[in-house]
């Protein structure tokens, strides 16, 4: 239905309204100043209920009707698109073209079914390495709120685990920086931890006199790690990426976690910590074998966020197990720490970032950014009003030879203008 059409039902009911009150109150008004057509007090008594009985019939058929016409208004769109421009001395055109650049567009929708039932839609547009446009549903989920302390989504959704993943989404303009920190990149940019899941989500609050509990538990589809081939042979081999299972859990997979912290009010408010882990079995499927990792991620988070402070930071530890090779239990880490000062419409703001990855983890050898590395990034942000930002973003990187994979370190330097509708 167009908006023509829903502006015009709006002033039909509108005109509806207007018709019946006129028309009820001319009666009940009839009713009073006209005594002398009844004849005993009685009669006038009786005409004014029937009169009264009519018009409250009347007011709540148009109320039933303004209810029906909101709810079919049609559906509120918003969303956020982002384009940029880059420049690096890694010297590499194909892993890592200079120039401008298209960012993506993230449309988030949000269908109103009432009170309590929920959900949210996002389908996500964006220009893959090769200048081809790719489309993923990254969010589809329906949930429904029993109260503060629950609410149940279904679906696939934003895997709870820290802070970041969860509290910026792929609208580019929600988060002061350029780019998240390289480890909790997405799958299909190569992040290294399972960013979606498809399954259940309960999450919810419980209030203190200093602050809240909050709490996030998931179960859902194991991951796999898509597209890899060649392991161990640097000359031939190629790595892939995760994939959260869409379709269902062919490998028969699952992975659960959980993400439990404390908001601080008072003087401390602006303050959560936290504390968050997940576990299962990550299979890594190549032409030739098949590998299985039992994936154990334990850590914590701090963040304190404020009118005039940004500072967030995350702690990942991993214990992975061998399934398949039986060559133990791998351990490495990743974290980062972000610290941005907000004055007014300016954020300047700065990063650290690292990753220590076991490459005898078959979970980390096989992905595309499962290498070692350290980042650090310097940037700005300027607000040109509440939906747009303009960024600035210089990263030096550095890349740490593991057993397939060369040494690399290069800086770059990144322009981003982001909107959000």
């Amino acid at each position: 239905m167009t908006n023509s059409q829903h502006a015009g039902m709006r002033r039909s009911w509108r005109k509806n309204v207007a018709g019946l009150f006129g028309s009820s109150l001319i009666g009940v008004l009839s009713s009073i100043a006209l005594p002398a057509l009844a004849a005993t007090d009685s009669e006038r008594i009786n005409e004014m209920q029937r009169q009264i009985d009519g018009l409250r019939n009347e007011i709540h058929q148009v109320t039933e009707m303004a209810h029906r016409s909101g709810h079919g208004a049609g559906l509120p769109l918003h969303g956020f698109m982002d384009i940029g421009f880059s420049l690096n001395t890694q010297g590499d055109p194909v892993a890592n073209p200079p120039g401008f650049y298209l960012g993506s567009l993230s449309l988030y929708l949000s269908p109103d079914f009432g009170d309590n039932v929920k959900s949210l839609v996002e389908p996500h547009f964006e220009a893959t390495s090769q200048g081809a446009t790719s489309t993923d549903i990254e969010r589809l989920q329906i949930g429904y709120t029993f109260s503060d302390a629950a609410t149940v989504w279904g679906g696939r959704f934003h895997t709870p685990y820290g802070y970041w993943n969860t509290a910026f989404h792929h609208g580019a303009q929600m988060q002061a920086s350029v780019f998240r920190p390289r480890f909790l990149d997405f799958e299909d940019e190569g992040g290294v931890l399972p960013a979606h899941t498809v399954g259940l989500w309960g999450t919810g609050k419980f209030r203190t006199d200093s602050g809240r509990f909050t709490y996030d538990v998931f179960i859902g589809n194991g991951h796999t790690i898509t597209g890899a081939a060649n392991l161990g042979n640097p000359a031939s081999q190629t790595l892939g990426i995760l994939d959260p299972n869409n379709s269902g859990d062919r490998d028969h997979s699952a992975i659960a976690g959980l993400n439990a912290g404390y908001e601080f009010s008072g003087n401390m408010s602006g303050l959560r910590l936290a504390i968050h882990g997940l576990s299962g079995n990550i299979d890594t499927e190549t032409p030739t074998k098949f590998y299985e990792t039992g994936l154990n991620v334990t850590g914590g988070s701090a963040v304190y966020v404020t009118n005039d402070w940004e500072v967030m930071s995350e702690y990942y530890r991993f214990a992975d197990k061998d399934k398949t090779d039986a060559t133990g239990t791998h351990n490495s880490w990743a974290g980062y720490m972000q610290v941005g000062v907000i004055y007014n419409d300016l954020t300047p703001y700065v990063r650290l970032e690292k990753a220590m990855l076991n490459q005898k983890d078959i979970y980390f050898s096989s992905q595309e950014n499962g290498q070692s590395y350290s980042r650090q990034a310097l940037g700005l942000r300027y607000n040109l009003n509440p939906n747009t930002a303009m960024k600035l973003e210089l990263l030096n990187s550095r890349f740490l030879p593991d057993a397939a994979r060369t040494a690399l370190a290069y800086r770059s330097l990144h322009v981003q203008y982001s909107i959000g509708f």
